[in-house]
């Protein structure tokens, strides 16, 4: 990845425009059978960056993309087609960033993410990337964007950060009569077997050790009613098998294959078990998918800055 500098977005005064400048160094990397992971300052982020995770959050997109049949539920589309400012926070890869510019050429759409695996080249021109973290504020002044979009990060941060930090910087940043828009799924999912509920009440001890809520996806409509600068908000949530019952349900087993052969090390260590062991523990995953109908629920939280 090259040493990096941190974006700084400074507004260009003759024309409405924002230039990118980084100011933040590479941080220290190693890698745990063969994957690679850094240290990034003022973060409890812990997952690698290769192409292993990029292929998981990939899925992640599409995933809520086809269960809730586009790419955002707020009321924006209009927005979008006419020219509109948009931020996706926790952007990963940048694929919704690029799905949408491409979608909608009048809009801007600015991806950031703390750790840069988004494209840096070969990219739409209404497309832009920077690596920050929003624990260190937001690079962009008051009320900039039409539409503020965050997802996948209940694994970034702690519910004092959400409440004190992340929804403050949101609302922020957003334009009065603009949208925010918060999705991710519930890291619990129902109906499972034994051998399922071990690693994730297993997975729950190791997001409680970092001060992390596995769930935090079921408090965001809890959060937002209580800003006072946030009208209309609106929950949507959406149930999603595990298994082999369709496509999706496939492509859900295989994200979280991934996830916990990602974190196996850590994993079978909270259970007591070899990281041989766990994997025999991934087989019978598998099967009780099926036998006892596994789900979990997707959530899509928005609503309208006053």
């Amino acid at each position: 990845m090259g040493n990096k500098q941190s974006t700084k977005l400074t507004k260009n005064k003759n024309k409405s425009k924002i230039s990118l400048k980084s100011t933040t160094n590479e941080p220290k990397s190693w890698y745990v059978e063969g994957r690679r992971y850094a240290n990034y300052k003022n973060s409890k982020y812990f997952f690698p960056e290769d192409d292993i995770e990029i292929d998981r959050l990939q899925m992640q997109h599409y995933l809520f993309r086809n269960i809730f049949y586009g790419n955002f539920s707020a009321p924006v589309e209009d927005m979008l087609k006419q020219g509109g400012r948009i931020l996706d926070i926790g952007c990963g890869p940048g694929t919704w960033v690029l799905e949408n510019s491409c979608n909608f050429v009048r809009s801007e759409f600015y991806g950031i993410d703390i750790a840069p695996m988004f494209p840096s080249m070969i990219k739409p021109r209404n497309a832009h990337f920077i690596q920050a973290n929003i624990l260190d504020g937001l690079p962009f002044e008051d009320n900039y964007f039409d539409f503020v979009h965050l997802g996948f990060l209940s694994a970034c941060f702690s519910e004092e950060n959400w409440i004190t930090q992340v929804i403050p910087e949101c609302i922020r940043v957003c334009k009065p009569n603009g949208w925010i828009e918060f999705y991710e799924n519930d890291g619990a999912a129902f109906n499972g077997g034994p051998c399922y509920n071990r690693i994730v009440e297993s997975l729950k001890q190791e997001f409680f050790t970092m001060d992390l809520n596995i769930r935090a996806a079921i408090l965001y409509k809890d959060w937002l009613l209580k800003e006072p600068n946030l009208i209309n908000v609106q929950e949507e949530v959406r149930k999603q098998s595990i298994g082999n019952r369709d496509c999706l349900a496939m492509i859900m087993e295989e994200s979280l294959k991934i996830l916990f052969q990602t974190l196996a090390p850590r994993l079978a260590k909270n259970l007591g078990i070899s990281v041989n062991e766990f994997e025999e523990m991934l087989q019978d995953v598998h099967e009780e998918y099926n036998k006892y109908g596994t789900y979990m629920n997707f959530y899509r939280v928005y609503a309208q800055k006053v």
